[in-house]
């Protein structure tokens, strides 16, 4: 059983207790299976996880500076983990080698083709025949490509994926394959959707900036903060009261 990455070990190992100033965290081999306190790290431009217990990426789609990240000989299994970093833009270097994961047939064309960003993947540099042999990776477009558009909709149970019948899905279990397509909606509740979940996504990154630097306040401030916070939140009860 692994243990959960904690602000007390990122200051131990870095010798800095101001997380949102940390740009570069080796934790290599401590047995991690948590990854939710890198949320207070904004600022983090390499990360180095190798040889602990991770199964999922999710936590480090916060890191939006994130430029190496160093993974190898984790407990990665599923290759749609990687939906968790196409938003990562400066994302440079990737090392997903001896995780379940990279035993897909297709693995480098899948990771080349969806972290189009990448230089070098598995220390190995990507060249134009990884690119061009990626383009042909038949993986179902609305089960995969729909899910990078935005991290919140890639949040959502596989269930509610949607199934095309006009394309071969690229089949990751047979339970997914067994798996029922869900109704078609229109263009209205298409764009609602997304809006709403375009305003959750930067709700999310404003609050990951929040907790990174809230602990840098004194107590006074603090007060200041929860005052403010108090008074918003009266405010929006009034609202909805009326």
């Amino acid at each position: 059983m692994g243990k959960p990455l904690t602000a007390e070990l990122i200051a131990q190992k870095t010798k800095n207790d101001q997380l949102f100033q940390i740009k570069n965290l080796n934790l290599w081999g401590n047995d991690i299976d948590d990854l939710k306190a890198l949320r207070q790290l904004p600022n983090l431009e390499v990360l180095s996880l190798s040889v602990n217990k991770i199964s999922t990426l999710k936590d480090i789609g916060c890191c939006q500076k994130l430029q190496e990240l160093y993974l190898r000989k984790n407990c990665v299994s599923d290759i749609k983990e990687l939906r968790y970093l196409v938003h990562l833009p400066n994302l440079r270097v990737l090392w997903l080698q001896d995780n379940p994961c990279a035993d897909h047939p297709s693995y480098r064309e899948i990771v080349v083709k969806y972290l189009p960003n990448l230089v070098k993947l598995d220390n190995t540099t990507i060249t134009n025949e990884d690119r061009q042999n990626a383009q042909s990776v038949n993986i179902l477009e609305d089960d995969f490509e729909e899910q990078t558009q935005n991290s919140n909709i890639l949040n959502r149970p596989k269930s509610s994926l949607k199934e095309s019948p006009k394309k071969q899905p690229f089949i990751f279990n047979q339970q997914e394959q067994q798996r029922p397509a869900t109704p078609e909606i229109n263009s209205n509740q298409q764009n609602s959707f997304n809006n709403n979940n375009k305003n959750i996504e930067r709700n999310e990154n404003i609050l990951c900036a929040v907790l990174s630097l809230i602990k840098e306040l004194d107590d006074g401030s603090l007060e200041v903060v929860k005052k403010d916070i108090d008074r918003k939140l009266q405010k929006n009860n009034l609202k909805r009261i009326l």
